[in-house]
């Protein structure tokens, strides 16, 4: 199965826990892009549910997009979840108004390749009334870490996935503010599942 950045985010959040997964009871994870489409290795709303579950936490899943708000919701009632808030809000958006976060995962705004379907570059077009191009999901991403950055803790973790490299991916912009930023420097922890995940 091919991983994407949910299973990193995971990993990392029960890495230190291993003798004590309690320490999670209540603890929120908040991830910006809802379920979409199910393909295999996708559905982070899904998998973080399950977490969720098992570990007695809360999920914040935002969208800018009413039908992927709809999405968590049939995937809360299948996985019988109820610990969950669907936002249907941009990312950046909900993010400034948040005083603090455990754990936080960017997949939002995507980023340009010929392979999105008509239906989801028309959703761009009447939602937002934009385009999918690198710049835009670049300028999201950064956005929503500008948001974030001086609201975590020593144990908060922040993962941005579709990071390919340096150049490609969602975080071209977002990662070097993170790791350079001289009022809040975050450190990458891991570059994984083409995900990168951060802490203080």
């Amino acid at each position: 199965m091919a991983y994407h950045g949910h299973k990193l985010l995971e990993e990392h959040i029960l890495k230190n826990l291993t003798k004590d997964t309690a320490l999670l009871s209540g603890k929120v994870i908040i991830e910006v892009g809802s379920v979409r489409e199910h393909m295999e290795g996708q559905n982070s709303t899904g998998f973080f549910m399950e977490l969720c579950k098992k570990h007695n936490m809360k999920l914040v899943s935002v969208d800018m997009d009413p039908e992927c708000s709809r999405n968590v919701h049939k995937e809360a009632e299948k996985l019988d979840f109820t610990d969950y808030y669907a936002i249907t809000m941009k990312g950046e958006d909900y993010l400034k108004g948040i005083d603090k976060f455990d754990y936080l995962y960017l997949d939002g705004f995507d980023y340009y390749h010929n392979m999105h379907s008509e239906k989801r570059k028309e959703k761009y077009k009447e939602i937002l009334q934009t385009e999918i191009t690198n710049e835009n999901s670049w300028k999201s991403h950064l956005d929503m870490v500008e948001a974030v950055y001086q609201k975590g803790n020593e144990d908060s973790l922040l993962c941005i996935d579709d990071v390919f490299d340096a150049n490609k991916g969602k975080g071209c912009t977002a990662i070097p503010f993170l790791m350079d930023n001289e009022e809040q420097k975050w450190k990458a922890l891991e570059h994984k599942y083409n995900a990168v995940i951060f802490s203080l």
